[in-house]
């Protein structure tokens, strides 16, 4: 591919999402590109956990950007000086130190006297079992559950409520109630009613054990959520959280289990975690928010970070959304592809050499 002068950007982009069948197309492109000339100089993964998409991606991308002259290899990628004379006038000189300072971790705003907790309840996580690739588990960083657990009481979704977690490999109901207890006493714990559904049985004899140790007012199923939820877990919770499977199929299941499982009254909202990427995903998520009945009440892109993930760059967005109207989850049994070991996604796609 050869792109020549360096002054079309939009031929530029659109070239190279088609030399990568990139689904994003040039727009996706274009994202990518102001990502390397912010964090320059970078990393594939580096960029992939700032957009949302699979490292694979990013890596096909810049390959084409280097052939087309426009990136090169310095301690990470870079562009290059005729791509920054194009550039920098329509984008501005950007550094990184300057345009992207580190955050700190969201663990640090809480203050001295909360460390012991902090201490035991990153124990906690760090002593659950390995992830399972099986049933797409992949463990949320330890700030990610804290901004989880923080966002769901600030919400009011589980004090004085009934709240069911559908899968929970992240420990998040746990580390809500420990929060909650933790800022606001245990006498608070006995309006709340928790419920966590989970298929992995080592996961389930964990979460109970803990549970039981720490006397909190959690429940745990184990349950294959193919499945219907039956009669004690259907219409009888005011929130429900999940981070299904990232495949069109999981996020409909999941979704369908989570309006199933609320009341007929009452507060009715519900939380999701997953990808904005591909659009695939993204388009197929948002149909079945809506054709369950949901309204999209707010949507963090990249709320979400998961440890040694690489799929969507190891981060995904974060759905809230309250059901306005009843009745319309399907019910039934699911018996097709879930789980992302079961689909043969396909990014992009080789192309034959002449």
């Amino acid at each position: 591919m050869e792109i020549s002068p360096f002054k079309d950007i939009e031929n530029l982009c659109l070239k190279t999402a088609r030399a990568t069948d990139l689904q994003e197309g040039s727009q996706g492109v274009e994202a990518i590109l102001r990502a390397i000339h912010r964090l320059q100089p970078t990393s594939s993964k580096e960029v992939a956990g700032e957009l949302g998409l699979p490292i694979p991606v990013v890596s096909a991308v810049r390959r084409e950007l280097e052939k087309a002259g426009w990136l090169l290899r310095d301690k990470g990628m870079v562009l290059s000086d005729e791509a920054m004379r194009t550039l920098v006038p329509l984008w501005g000189e950007c550094r990184r130190d300057a345009c992207d300072p580190s955050e700190a971790d969201y663990a640090d705003d809480f203050d001295e006297a909360d460390r012991s907790f902090l201490a035991s309840l990153e124990d906690l996580l760090g002593g659950r079992p390995n992830a399972d690739p099986k049933w797409d588990q992949s463990h949320a960083t330890f700030d990610t559950t804290l901004r989880r657990a923080d966002l769901f009481l600030e919400l009011g979704t589980i004090q004085g409520k009934r709240a069911l977690f559908l899968g929970d490999d992240d420990l998040t109901a746990l580390a809500t109630l420990l929060m909650l207890r933790h800022e606001s006493g245990p006498k608070v714990l006995e309006s709340c009613r928790v419920v966590v559904a989970e298929v992995d049985s080592r996961l389930v004899d964990y979460i109970e054990k803990t549970a039981k140790e720490e006397r909190l007012p959690l429940t745990v199923v184990q349950k294959d959520l193919r499945e219907p939820l039956g009669k004690e877990l259907s219409g009888a919770f005011d929130f429900f959280f999940t981070d299904p499977p990232y495949t069109p199929q999981g996020a409909d299941l999941f979704l369908d289990r989570g309006c199933e499982a609320l009341a007929e009254k009452g507060q009715r909202k519900g939380a999701l975690a997953i990808p904005l990427s591909p659009p695939s995903l993204q388009i197929a998520t948002q149909k079945s928010i809506a054709s369950k009945g949901f309204v999209i009440d707010f949507l963090d892109p990249g709320f979400n970070e998961y440890e040694g993930a690489t799929m969507q760059g190891g981060v995904s967005a974060l759905y809230g959304f309250t059901l306005t109207q009843s009745g319309k989850f399907k019910g039934g049994s699911h018996t097709g592809r879930l789980y992302t070991a079961q689909q043969k996604p396909h990014r992009t796609k080789k192309r034959k050499r002449n």
